[in-house]
């Protein structure tokens, strides 16, 4: 939104969308941006993705490693090509790492809703950026999916953070910070991100048999 601190939410939004490759099942994916920052954000947002090192992970200066196998490769390379035909705008990347190993670019799709880039679960460091014209948008966007796991969200207002910590649908909401596993904290997701939670005394219970005992 924008009273969020931008350097922040790009700093934030690259690593988010990179971890493990963008093979994480909380790596963030898609990308709701204000249109009143929306310009500076994808500015800045796309040159961080595209200085990104890819490489050996055994290489400490390694932002990037591979992908898991050459199918996983072969599906993002696909989903890319069918966003841009379905009018999604290459910004970086888009391809394979012209090198031994499963390698994929770094990538952001602009104006990406309704791609599968957007709608599909994407594996891989391929980022989906849209506009939204004001609050309302950005949560009708944000929750227009089968998905629910996790959701990030930056603001500095009180009251959209409210808002945005009640009707966005998702198992977690974190409010100026990167989804994150925490041992403290329940975690797990809703729609056909799974049900149930793992860590905390949620997550305990899943493996708990509660009895019940009545006696007349």
């Amino acid at each position: 939104m924008p009273s969020a601190d931008l350097d922040k939410a790009v700093k934030v939004a690259v690593a988010a969308r990179i971890q493990n490759a963008g093979q994480s099942c909380i790596a963030a994916k898609r990308f709701i941006v204000h249109e009143q920052i929306a310009g500076e954000f994808e500015k800045r947002f796309t040159a961080g993705m595209a200085a990104l090192k890819v490489g050996d992970p055994s290489d400490d200066a390694t932002e990037v490693g591979p992908l898991s196998s050459k199918q996983v490769a072969d599906d993002l390379g696909k989903q890319v090509r069918r966003s841009i035909e379905k009018g999604a705008r290459l910004a970086c990347g888009g391809k394979r790492v012209d090198r031994p190993g499963f390698f994929f670019q770094p990538t952001v799709l602009l104006q990406a809703e309704g791609t599968p880039a957007w709608t599909e679960e994407v594996f891989g460091p391929v980022a989906a950026v849209a506009r939204a014209k004001d609050l309302d948008h950005a949560i009708a966007l944000a929750n227009d999916t089968q998905f629910g796991l996790g959701a990030a969200a930056f603001s500095n207002d009180p009251r959209e953070i409210d808002r945005l910590t009640d009707e966005l649908q998702a198992g977690s909401v974190f409010i100026n910070g990167m989804v994150k596993s925490d041992p403290r904290l329940p975690f797990g997701g809703i729609k056909a991100s799974g049900y149930g939670r793992e860590l905390s005394q949620e997550g305990i219970r899943e493996f708990v048999n509660t009895k019940t005992v009545w006696i007349g």
